[in-house]
């Protein structure tokens, strides 16, 4: 992995250096600081999966151009997906403009002229993707760049969940595994913003693995919340209860089952915390209204009681 900070050279080279920064760690770009009482920052970190870079960047509004200009003197044919995480981006190119929300994402060919302006403090996943494996799988490419897509439901939340999860992968993860997981990226954003027929008929086992990847990052994400359950997914995702299910149906644990075994997980590690405050708030604090039903199913887990389980460590 590979990091640069704005902070380690003086505060009058920081922008200077900023602009280094972006262009080695993307492409030639124009970046235009906006006037703030706050002193810069910026911080890129970035490694490779397979032939795309994953790169996660923060800094203080700005805007950042990419013009003829700095087409010509870097001629590179890549597809950026940026991932909105934190703030909110204007996009535009070819014409068309969109605003990204925190949770959201749009696509930027870097061959053609672009324009982003982060309005306030702003944190970006940004996937950097040979245009090639993108472009061959859009049934229109142009109209699906600088195009916002919300991650609140539905593909959107498919998509940027599964963009999220790539950030968990270790960085030693195997060349065909990285393989696999930049297809199933470029896959399920192509779905997103209108594949051809054909990308759709042989992406459908990609897409499939990073649905089911997105759903286990947002289960792992919503333990807490009493109310989360395969109906309540489903609907968040925009899908059957019956397709939900048969995403699952090769996996070792159903949906519901997975629910119910990260939960008893989390509340183990909490019982074993010295700041543990009783078996009722940790069966509480991970979704389970009923403590004796907990007791139970946790006994059948672990082969002791909460409270058993608790007083050894």
């Amino acid at each position: 992995m590979r990091i640069w900070e704005t902070d380690v050279r003086p505060e009058d080279q920081q922008f200077a250096y900023w602009r280094e920064v972006l262009c080695e760690a993307f492409v030639s770009l124009d970046p235009v600081i906006k006037p703030n009482d706050q002193p810069f920052l910026g911080r890129v970190s970035s490694h490779d999966l397979y032939q795309t870079a994953q790169t996660q960047i923060f800094s203080r509004g700005q805007f950042i151009n990419r013009r003829w200009e700095e087409i010509r003197r870097n001629p590179v044919e890549y597809c950026f997906a940026n991932f909105q995480l934190e703030g909110s981006c204007v996009v535009r190119q070819d014409g068309q403009e969109t605003l990204v929300s925190p949770g959201g994402f749009a696509v930027v060919d870097s061959t053609r002229p672009y324009y982003l302006d982060f309005r306030e403090d702003w944190r970006v996943l940004s996937f950097r993707i040979p245009r090639s494996q993108l472009i061959s799988r859009l049934a229109s490419p142009r109209q699906a760049m600088a195009r916002a897509v919300d991650g609140k439901g539905g593909l959107g939340l498919v998509a940027s969940r599964f963009a999220c999860s790539l950030e968990r992968i270790n960085t030693d993860t195997g060349i065909d595994a990285q393989e696999g997981l930049s297809t199933a990226l470029n896959s399920v954003i192509a779905i997103t913003l209108g594949a051809t027929l054909a990308s759709q008929e042989g992406d459908r086992q990609p897409v499939r693995e990073a649905f089911r990847r997105a759903i286990e990052t947002y289960i792992s994400d919503h333990l807490a919340d009493p109310l989360l359950s395969p109906n309540t997914i489903a609907m968040r995702f925009g899908v059957s209860r019956r397709t939900l299910y048969g995403l699952f149906e090769d996996s070792a644990l159903s949906v519901s089952g997975l629910i119910r075994e990260q939960r008893l997980l989390r509340s183990a590690r909490d019982l074993q915390s010295p700041a543990c405050r009783g078996v009722l708030a940790v069966a509480m604090r991970w979704g389970f209204n009923d403590a004796s039903h907990y007791s139970r199913i946790f006994k059948k887990r672990f082969g002791v009681s909460p409270r058993e389980f608790a007083s050894r460590q």
